[in-house]
């Protein structure tokens, strides 16, 4: 959910001693563990009387508050197409829980698998404004767009064109850093995302808008497309703050050159375009944005063996490669481990300046044990 989710070395399984829930303890089986983020773990659960499959969102620890959150966001988008029904959800003694229906795959999950055509990521893409349409609708903002949090209802992407686009098809999951929009964040200088997801001004700590989710989109497009973006390569450093500066530097530089864009139909560009020009509390044009999407695709006729060849002009050549050749060099300044004295200077720099405070820093973690069922879930 936020940044160090990979590099926090969690336990498959936890659930909770049940204190004043809202169900029997013995409604509910857990079956296995299905992944787990930087604050909660998701187990695949049974109902016992009638036998339905579903997903158990639990806290790792007390008064972390994302599932509290999530339960409200769950309520106020209840009906939406592309966001998970809230089944059912409750207290325990320490931590919060919510159920939903099971999904099957998430993009990441599918990426590991096969490469995903240009037809498909767009569809996708598609897909999700039309949840965001709704969702910013409601004032609400999702912060965490990601492949981890985008999943489908198939177990594989290689299904008609047609298929991914209808409604429900694709989801938009996790709504636990989600915020009002127009909502002062709790902190000044909060980093909110993730490293490799989040908007440039979530690097910088400010406020986020409709707009921060739009751009968020716009990376997990392209590195579907591309299985990379350009600031992985940046070396991680020891301190947190100054790595979220630095990848925010990059994007910065990237974001108005052509290395994000040059696999991608020219379209794809006005899309990048349009997120940058967007006023930071204005509301995003979907039906425009929308238009974008299928003009690349031209749904109306498309047939499920469509084959798009991704293609961009360079009229202005030379102004691009000079483009791609700045940022490239900003790129390496930051990745080539010779360049220790600045970053030395830039540590120091940083140390004088008002802190970046990574969320994931207040996460705790959990004493666990393998369970049987919902009882044997103990922190």
């Amino acid at each position: 959910m936020l940044q160090q989710i990979d590099k926090l070395n969690w336990s498959l399984v936890l659930i909770i001693q049940l204190q004043q829930m809202n169900f029997s303890s013995s409604e509910y089986r857990v079956l296995s563990n299905l992944g787990s983020g930087s604050g909660h773990q998701v187990m695949k659960v049974q109902h016992n009387s009638t036998s339905q499959i579903l997903a158990m969102k639990i806290e790792k620890g007390p008064q972390l508050g994302q599932i509290e959150t999530e339960i409200s966001r769950l309520k106020q988008l209840k009906g939406l197409d592309g966001v998970p029904q809230l089944i059912d959800s409750g207290k325990t003694k320490d931590s919060r829980y919510l159920i939903t229906p099971i999904l099957k795959r998430n993009l990441q999950e599918i990426l590991k698998d096969n490469s995903m055509t240009i037809p498909q990521i767009l569809t996708i893409g598609l897909s999700i404004l039309r949840v965001l349409e709704q969702v910013h609708k409601k004032h609400i903002l999702h912060l965490d767009i990601k492949p981890e949090n985008i999943m489908i209802t198939s177990s594989h992407i290689n299904v008609p064109i047609e298929e991914i686009a209808k409604p429900g098809f694709v989801h938009l999951i996790d709504f636990g850093l989600s915020q009002k929009a127009g909502q002062s964040i709790s902190q000044n200088k909060v980093f909110v995302g993730s490293l490799r997801y989040a908007s440039r001004q979530a690097h910088k700590g400010n406020q986020l808008h409709y707009k921060d989710d739009l751009e968020s989109l716009l990376y997990v497009l392209v590195y579907l497309r591309n299985k990379t973006l350009p600031w992985q390569t940046v070396q991680q450093y020891q301190s947190q703050q100054l790595e979220i500066r630095k990848i925010g530097e990059i994007k910065e530089a990237v974001f108005n050159s052509m290395n994000l864009m040059q696999r991608f139909p020219s379209q794809f560009t006005a899309f990048k375009n349009y997120i940058d020009g967007l006023p930071e509390t204005q509301m995003p044009n979907y039906d425009y944005l929308k238009s974008l999407f299928k003009e690349i695709l031209n749904l109306e006729k498309c047939s499920p063996t469509l084959q798009y060849t991704a293609s961009i002009t360079h009229s202005n050549s030379f102004k691009e490669s000079n483009q791609i050749q700045n940022s490239d060099r900003i790129i390496s300044m930051f990745s080539n481990p010779q360049k220790q004295d600045q970053v030395q200077r830039d540590e120091d720099l940083c140390d004088s300046e008002t802190s970046v405070i990574l969320i994931s820093n207040w996460i705790k973690t959990c004493d666990t044990q393998k369970p049987k069922s919902i009882v044997d879930i103990k922190f």
